[in-house]
């Protein structure tokens, strides 16, 4: 019964996706698009060489799979490194690139698509970045003896398909052969549930950020800076409320979407305080609207503080980058699947708001607050990358002797 129900929702989802297509929503239309010649873009590859699969949901778990792919690329530079993303903003602004690198649009989760990708490329192994899980695809792989894992893996207890009626699903996920997770609770979670394929191995964007300032600044700022990274809108609204007591800050937004509508949404919300990144001239307004992608990382260096977006949707992004440049960093209060968040309130260099006064106060306080020891937290949190590539390496090595015991 959960079986077909999920394969039920499955066919929902993508009628959902395509009538929001119809009528015009930019995300869905990306979607569709981008998945029109995927059978093509599998073909593409070349199936004489072995393949390892990476599955990330969107841009952030693709960040999360680099310093692993960098692995890879070091030891398996005779593979196929194959990353696929199920979000168009994931697809269009994964950048990174490496010679056996190919990037991949996943179609929709019906079992012949799952049959499909995994009886042409047949890897050596299907790993899934921290979650997203694809049940069809993830049952083909153990019907076809095709090693699984999944890392930096965040579930707690109440996740939907751990609870008793999503039997299949739950089935599915303990035969998975390694699942790693982001921290002792979810580890403890899992077990609690009867699992046995689980270890810790922590999250591997630690290992990606580098401390301090390592980039040629674009921009020169004067005063006091904060950065709203990777904003929504409850995020902007919040500081648009606030803005004229804070005349002695620079303040730095870049939206989550750059898409056209939510770009000229900021302007009309800030006026005449605010000015594009890419129309700058000579002066810097105060409120300066970052209207492309990838410029986050050295933006960090310029602020004190970081106001990061998602944490009123329950989707905060990442804050284990600008922790890294040393900023104290603020967001909504919305924070239970994310552990890091939790873990830096409790080092005193993070804090939550609900609302505009909230987001004052807390900007107020911690104007002057040194902020060393998220760095420290960080360094303390370097090493999940090698756990997770020797996990990698055991299964490879499984792999291959499971063949060649069938030749």
């Amino acid at each position: 019964m959960s079986k077909s129900l999920y394969n039920i929702g499955i066919l929902l989802l993508n009628l959902a996706i395509k009538i929001a297509a119809i009528i015009g929503l930019n995300k869905a239309k990306d979607w569709v698009d981008g998945r029109k010649k995927w059978k093509e873009s599998i073909k593409t590859i070349d199936i004489n060489k072995e393949s390892i699969w990476i599955h990330a949901a969107s841009h952030g778990e693709g960040l999360m799979a680099i310093p692993l792919l960098k692995k890879f690329s070091e030891e398996y530079s005779n593979f196929n490194i194959i990353i696929s993303f199920f979000s168009p903003s994931g697809f269009k602004n994964f950048n990174y690139s490496q010679q056996n690198l190919t990037k991949v649009y996943l179609p929709i989760d019906y079992k012949v698509n799952a049959e499909f990708i995994l009886n042409t490329l047949r890897p050596k192994l299907l790993i899934f970045v921290k979650y997203d899980f694809w049940f069809n695809i993830i049952n083909t792989a153990h019907q076809l003896k095709i090693p699984t894992l999944c890392f930096s893996t965040n579930i707690n207890e109440n996740k939907w398909f751990l609870k008793p009626f999503w039997k299949w699903q739950k089935k599915s996920l303990k035969n998975i052969s390694s699942i790693l997770t982001i921290d002792e609770k979810s580890r403890k979670n899992l077990i609690k549930k009867g699992f046995t394929n689980v270890s810790f191995s922590g999250d591997t964007r630690y290992d990606q950020v580098r401390l301090g300032k390592d980039k040629e600044q674009t921009i020169e700022i004067t005063k006091p800076c904060i950065i709203i990274g990777s904003s929504w809108r409850e995020e902007e609204e919040c500081i648009s409320s606030i803005i004229e007591d804070l005349d002695g800050f620079q303040i730095i937004i870049a939206p989550h979407s750059i898409y056209k509508n939510r770009i000229n949404d900021l302007t009309l919300l800030f006026g005449d305080k605010s000015g594009l990144f890419s129309e700058i001239k000579e002066v810097i307004p105060q409120v300066l609207i970052i209207d492309n992608i990838g410029m986050l990382d050295v933006l960090y260096e310029l602020s004190q503080i970081a106001i990061i977006g998602g944490g009123f949707s329950g989707k905060l992004h990442n804050i284990i980058e600008p922790a890294a440049k040393g900023n104290l960093i603020l967001f909504g209060p919305n924070i239970v699947k994310f552990p890091e968040a939790t873990e830096m309130i409790d080092e005193g260099f993070a804090s939550t708001f609900k609302n505009s006064k909230e987001l004052l106060i807390k900007i107020k306080e911690q104007k002057n607050s040194n902020s060393e020891n998220s760095k420290k937290f960080i360094l303390n949190k370097k090493g999940a990358t090698e756990i997770v590539f020797t996990k990698c390496k055991e299964l490879l090595n499984q792999s291959n002797t499971s063949a060649s015991s069938r030749i």
